[in-house]
């Protein structure tokens, strides 16, 4: 059943690239998911974050990849959330899945892409879902949380997270203090920066959201924030933006101009 309305929805896609379709699919598998984790008293005090919570809770328009979470009681037993996700997802599938745990997440891959013709020959046919959970929150002082109804996929489901001030103020710990970058076999770089994350930022400061500073590391001041900001925006590569998000909107014409205009329309945001 699940695969069949998976079908039916990826065919509403038709145009789309098949790293997109890919994300559909991880969207619709992120809902059960929730669904799951947030209907099971153990994991009801978790905290959902990050861009697919603001794709969810809050309409952001872009795909997201990752399920993040935070466990600020710092109860939550990896091996038990394996376990619990793997057996939910065969049951609810009717499929063999593989999961295993890495670090602060479970790693969930489900052998469906071929089924959905949404591989090349020689490609892998599992779809990777990343359940990410965090335990160190304590950087961050003063919070407070909500609760939000998400209906989708037939799927209703009552979503602990953060006010959005305190949303914007982990997506700013990222912009600022995260390295990252994504290389080919040969270790050759391909994207400097996380377009997603500036895309993100687009989306708080037209929304006028203010952050929440007592969860940003190292910053004391709006002033302070602004020009450590603006000295990382200048230097945003127009090339990596439009790498990152071609996965995670399916308008090609769209992220190509975003991304030859991201600086530009941030700078002006944060002036």
């Amino acid at each position: 059943m699940h695969l069949e309305f998976i079908k039916n929805y990826l065919g509403e896609h038709y145009e789309a690239n098949k790293s997109f379709k890919r994300n559909l699919v991880k969207e619709y598998l992120q809902i059960l998911a929730l669904s799951f984790i947030f209907s099971k008293e153990k994991y009801q005090d978790l905290i959902f974050y990050g861009g697919s919570c603001l794709r969810h809770c809050f309409g952001l328009q872009r795909l997201s990849e990752d399920l993040d979470f935070v466990d600020l009681k710092k109860e939550i037993d990896f091996e038990s959330l394996k376990i619990d996700l793997k057996n939910f997802f065969e049951k609810e599938l009717n499929l063999k899945i593989e999961a295993k745990i890495q670090k602060f997440r479970v790693l969930l891959k489900f052998p469906i892409l071929k089924n959905l013709e949404l591989v090349e020959k020689g490609e892998s046919d599992l779809l990777f879902l990343k359940v990410e959970v965090f335990k160190d929150f304590n950087f961050c002082k003063n919070y407070k949380t909500e609760i939000i109804p998400l209906f989708k996929f037939n799927k209703s489901i009552l979503i602990r997270t953060f006010y959005l001030p305190t949303l914007m103020a982990t997506k700013l710990g990222a912009i600022l203090y995260r390295k990252w970058e994504k290389t080919d076999k040969s270790g050759k770089i391909l994207i400097k920066a996380k377009g997603r994350d500036y895309y993100d930022l687009m989306w708080y400061l037209q929304k006028e959201i203010k952050p929440n500073l007592k969860c940003v590391k190292e910053i004391k001041t709006e002033t302070e924030l602004k020009t450590k900001l603006l000295k990382i925006i200048t230097k945003l590569d127009g090339k990596s933006v439009k790498l990152d998000l071609e996965s995670l909107i399916q308008d090609k014409e769209f992220v190509k101009n975003l991304s030859k205009n991201l600086k530009e329309i941030l700078i002006k945001l944060l002036n």
